[in-house]
């Protein structure tokens, strides 16, 4: 490991750690995860990202996350994600609907993007870490080496909508990019104890998971509806990761 990816490992960790500092710190009843995506998808619109189907590509690398969830599984607190439903998502675009994203607008995404995304050389994540973010969702860390923040930078150089979405973005500055990608396992339903779930977490939150090797980015739907919050994502795109040797590419 480079020492540039173990100063980014290390800041992922640190990130974890605040994260979960801060929910041992907060009282009151957990929230209802679903019931703030509803308001933050306006009705349940359906979202267009950047993202990473690591249930779909590689399902067998969550076996070592079976004992975690088998100790969530049953809690009242926690609804869990299903396995071929996981994902980590490196950009949302924004929301089907006509004040954001026009279907017919799609292909011109991944059509832009492609160029440059194809100029980020293949690389490999490691899972590993939990903890729980904005006090509504249990997630798994993605230790990337920073490539998610390169093809952030990438995606927003090619195309005008994600260059939109990022200005915006409060962890994007002229200092660079401070996302962090992570993969929700578990969300809170509102229901039951919050002690309960931090006795849960606590002993796995070093839990390390496995590798995965990278080849290529995908742009997906993710149809998030409300009798059905996990409905299969549908990848509308995948850009295959050539390396800077790759000739046809973009113009910095």
């Amino acid at each position: 490991m480079t020492s540039d990816a173990s100063a980014v490992a290390e800041s992922y960790a640190e990130s974890r750690e605040r994260d979960w500092s801060a929910f041992v710190r907060e009282r009151g009843p957990l929230p209802d995860y679903w019931q703030r995506w509803e308001e933050r998808s306006h009705g349940w619109r359906v979202p267009i990202e950047f993202l990473q189907p690591v249930g779909m590509e590689m399902p067998t690398v969550f076996e070592g996350l079976e004992p975690l969830l088998a100790r969530l599984r049953d809690m009242p607190e926690v609804d869990l994600v299903p396995v071929d439903w996981l994902h980590a998502t490196w950009v949302r675009v924004g929301f089907l609907m006509s004040t954001d994203i026009l279907w017919s607008l799609v292909e011109s995404y991944y059509v832009n993007a492609a160029p440059r995304l194809r100029r980020i050389e293949p690389y490999t994540v490691r899972l590993g870490g939990i903890s729980v973010a904005d006090g509504e969702r249990i997630y798994l860390g993605v230790d990337d080496g920073g490539n998610y923040r390169e093809a952030r930078r990438q995606a927003k150089l090619g195309v005008p909508k994600v260059y939109d979405v990022l200005k915006d973005d409060p962890l994007v500055s002229a200092d660079g990019d401070a996302f962090v990608p992570t993969i929700d396992i578990a969300y809170f339903t509102g229901l039951g104890d919050r002690q309960a779930v931090i006795d849960a977490i606590e002993p796995f939150r070093d839990l390390q998971v496995g590798s995965i090797p990278l080849t290529h980015h995908k742009l997906a739907r993710v149809p998030i509806l409300p009798y059905n919050h996990y409905e299969a994502i549908d990848v509308v795109a995948e850009i295959p990761m050539l390396g800077q040797g790759h000739r046809g590419g973009y113009h910095n």
